[in-house]
């Protein structure tokens, strides 16, 4: 019995290390570096090819490296392997800091006085306050909600829409697509960590951006798909959308010819506003490959029909 590291991120060497650490007598391999694939139970995963589970005939579980599934083609897995993903305190830590550095950028326009420097142009902006700041949490699961709950701790007014009713201490939750229009109609700013799934995929378009007050703000940390990239760039030429934080793409590297890079309102990051820390999160993945093992339930397994 041995693990398949299926990775494209670079860091196999450094999960190898990790996983072997706690798992000193099981094989772990380096995809495509197999030595032989039936024995193949338990693969680690991350932006594989599409078609990568079928070199492991017996396969049992899909273990994501990430927060997501998406990458892995969940609709195209047999219905007889289980597939899980990361669930870090990590990831939702690092996510907040993120989104709450995005906002306090934005309220505080520092922008703006980046560019008035250049010209040596001294110029006082009016600024937002936390208390007078609403922000609309679009994806209320493990990152998002806990997202939420420490915004609304802060001081914030927090919306959240999710595919059902969360209970979260100072947050206002919204369902349905009469809901989401609740949701947004009186928001500040937008921040979307929705799944990707068929039901969300192009949510960010213009039907949203025209129910959003004039001047909305939009951070995306969720998924490139979400966003129809087309549609914002028109909702930012007519200010409807003041300024975007994009952290995620349809195509990664964001490809050099793509507008966004020549477009003053939205602000670049190469998919870094949560990254799974290894060290950490190695004890899910070796937890869940003794639970296998063992015939025992898995942490933090997901439905591929709903994709999360």
């Amino acid at each position: 019995m041995s693990i398949a590291l299926v990775l494209s991120s670079g860091r196999a060497e450094e999960w190898k290390f990790e996983i072997n650490k706690h798992l000193p007598e099981i094989n772990v391999e380096i995809y495509p570096e197999i030595e032989n694939n039936d024995e193949v139970e338990f693969a680690l995963c991350w932006k594989p090819e599409a078609d990568y589970y079928t070199h492991f005939p017996n396969l049992k579980v899909i273990q994501s490296g990430g927060a997501g599934i998406d990458h892995l083609f969940p609709e195209s897995i047999p219905s007889h392997i289980q597939t899980c993903r990361i669930v870090d305190p990590m990831l939702k830590s690092d996510m907040f800091e993120h989104v709450l550095t995005c906002l306090m950028h934005s309220m505080k326009n520092f922008s703006a006085y980046a560019m008035r420097k250049v010209k040596q142009h001294w110029q006082p902006l009016v600024y937002k306050s936390i208390g007078q700041t609403c922000v609309t949490i679009l994806g209320l699961g493990e990152i998002g909600g806990y997202v939420a709950e420490r915004l609304a701790q802060l001081g914030f007014k927090v919306n959240g829409w999710s595919n059902s009713a969360k209970n979260l201490k100072g947050v206002n939750s919204f369902t349905g697509i009469a809901g989401l229009g609740l949701a947004v109609e009186k928001t500040d700013f937008i921040v979307n960590v929705l799944p990707l799934t068929d039901a969300t995929r192009g949510i960010l378009n213009h039907d949203l951006f025209s129910l959003c007050p004039k001047g909305t703000v939009l951070l995306n940390v969720g998924r490139g798909e979400h966003l129809v990239d087309a549609d914002l760039l028109e909702a930012i030429a007519e200010k409807q959308i003041a300024n975007a934080y994009l952290d995620v793409f349809h195509q990664e590297p964001l490809a050099q010819d793509h507008p966004f890079w020549n477009c003053s309102s939205v602000f670049i990051t190469p998919h870094v506003a949560s990254r799974t820390n290894i060290s950490s999160s190695v004890l899910q993945v070796v937890d869940n490959y003794r639970r296998m093992t063992e015939g025992r339930p898995l942490l933090n397994e997901v439905s591929l029909e709903k994709g999360y």
